[in-house]
């Protein structure tokens, strides 16, 4: 995944939906891949659906914690929202 964010994105418009821990990483290999192409924006989307869906889950996410610490070194300013997430993963502000 990390050297084909392009691909990862393509097969992802294919996808709708899922549950359980394996979509739920997909999604997070979504997320690093819109980082990747430098579309934090979404980046940030797909991680809150996945924390508004698994909370849980991404709280032990290593995984989601690297990938919103990569998208907040390429933007200046954060919302409440990616505060919050950002305390769900546990990455320091």
């Amino acid at each position: 995944m990390t050297d084909r964010p392009d691909e990862v994105l393509e097969i992802a418009s294919r996808l709708k939906g899922g549950k359980g821990s394996e979509y739920h990483s997909h999604r997070l290999d979504v997320a690093k891949a819109y980082t990747m192409t430098r579309q934090h924006r979404r980046a940030l989307e797909v991680l809150g659906e996945v924390a508004a869906e698994a909370p849980e889950w991404i709280a032990e996410q290593p995984y989601a914690r690297d990938t919103l610490a990569d998208t907040f070194t390429r933007r200046r300013t954060l919302t409440d929202e990616t505060r919050q997430l950002a305390d769900l993963v546990g990455l320091p502000l």
